[in-house]
């Protein structure tokens, strides 16, 4: 019985651990393509729901660990929510920093950052796997 769950709670560990890493790779490639194109993050978080714990770094960025570790976001400048399903207005002298303000191919790259990093994680893998 103790065994059992052992292993089941070893499981579930890894599987916890497999997505927060997936998962971080994913909005960090959100998050370094913007940064590299003008679009500002104000937070980067890993999990959602409550937040466990944060820190601030020196471009303003709130990056977070909340209690969920079922998934993460980036949200950028102007974005109502994490979903950046909507936009709140943006200072006009901002508005380029802004994910819905910035040009069309730094709105691409930002969006596409996300699977192309887990393409190259996965590949990464496997050629550690490899050798």
């Amino acid at each position: 019985m103790i065994d059992a769950f052992a292993q089941t709670a070893g499981t579930l560990l890894a599987f916890v651990t497999a997505l927060a890493v997936i998962v971080t790779v994913h909005e960090y490639g959100h998050y370094i393509v913007a940064r590299w194109s003008g679009i500002r993050a104000e937070v980067f978080s890993v999990g959602f729901g409550p937040r466990l714990f944060s820190r601030r770094d020196r471009r303003g960025t709130l990056w977070q660990v909340a209690a969920l570790p079922l998934g993460g976001y980036v949200r950028f400048l102007g974005d109502a929510d994490a979903a950046s399903a909507g936009s709140v207005p943006v200072d006009p002298d901002r508005a380029r920093q802004s994910l819905t303000g910035a040009p069309l191919w730094a709105r691409f790259a930002t969006v596409a950052a996300g699977p192309v990093f887990n393409f190259v994680l996965s590949i990464l893998v496997f050629a550690g796997m490899a050798m």
